[in-house]
């Protein structure tokens, strides 16, 4: 059965020069859907306007000034984590989409989660009705999706979206190791490298977001991985083998800019499946192997070498 096409969107999306949100910004806005994004400065705005997004000013942290533009908006998509308060600014975005959804003309919220609110799943392959052990870092997620699925109370009908290791382009966890590679001769990864990592490439998690606001069933939560289900070192050994690096286990030691609780996270072993994103909005990930494609994410993070505004 062919689906028929969603009419444009007015859409506002947070994060939207940042690893994920760009991505998915742009995917909307190559779709047709008039999409505008939050920037914090003028040359993040002008990164925006080069993808097909309307710029923004704002800043997360304070989420009052994006009142009008949400309320003014048909659709929400949050992409964004401000480092310097990680649950308060989130917190207090998920309270002005309530308002633009009780005041103005919100309908549809996609709401950006991750794969670490599960902890460790001890060698199983979970889905999203597996039991949640959220570590230290992100231990105030699960109640943050839960308020945005409440949303659905005032006639929004809302996705929570958790990818897996999200790779792609030059930024990102396997950014720095290329980054790494190419600087040092060498990269550190964390632990010992049996731990299992579900992935995902950015361009998928966009496509996703897409499809989800073509069906937008309201209600559900998506995982978002390829399947793959490889450990660290597997990975490692393919960036090691395309740009000729040494790949080195970090150990017990934190590996670089992996802080106590970040570094806990790494080093969970987790394995998922995302037969519900497949089933429920007809997804299909087009990069199927970090392995096979290393070559070619290589020359992805070479092409992207130009200085990107997060």
């Amino acid at each position: 059965m062919t689906r028929e096409r969603l009419a444009p969107l007015r859409i506002f999306v947070t994060g939207a020069t940042g690893y994920l949100g760009s991505a998915i910004a742009a995917r909307l806005a190559r779709d047709g859907h008039d999409v505008q994004g939050m920037a914090r400065t003028p040359e993040a705005a002008r990164v925006l306007e080069a993808s097909g997004v309307r710029p923004y000013l704002g800043d997360l942290s304070d989420s009052s000034t994006l009142l009008v533009p949400l309320k003014n908006c048909d659709a929400v998509v949050h992409a964004a984590l401000d480092p310097r308060d990680r649950a308060g600014a989130d917190r207090r975005l998920l309270d002005a989409v309530r308002i633009a959804a009780l005041d103005g003309r919100v309908r549809r919220f996609l709401y950006t989660s991750g794969v670490w609110v599960h902890g460790d799943t001890g060698g199983a392959i979970a889905d999203e009705t597996s039991p949640l052990a959220a570590p230290e870092l992100v231990r105030w997620r699960p109640a943050h999706e839960n308020l945005a699925l409440d949303l659905a109370e005032h006639e929004v009908h809302v996705a929570v979206f958790r990818p897996g290791m999200v790779y792609g382009e030059r930024r990102g966890t396997f950014g720095e190791w290329f980054d790494a590679a190419k600087a040092d001769g060498r990269f550190i990864y964390p632990g010992d490298g049996e731990q299992h990592w579900s992935m995902i490439h950015r361009d998928d998690v966009a496509e996703a977001y897409r499809l989800a606001l073509e069906t937008m069933q309201g209600g559900e939560r998506f995982l978002l991985v390829d399947e793959t289900r490889l450990t660290v070192r597997e990975l490692a050994d393919a960036v090691a083998r395309v740009t000729g690096a040494e790949a080195v286990a970090s150990g017990r030691d934190a590996a670089p800019g992996n802080d106590p609780p970040t570094q806990a996270c790494m080093v969970m072993d987790q394995r998922f499946t995302a037969a519900r994103a497949r089933r429920k909005l007809s997804w299909r990930p087009s990069h199927t192997s970090f392995i096979q494609e290393a070559a070619l994410l290589l020359r992805e993070w070479r092409a992207a070498q130009e200085p990107t505004v997060a």
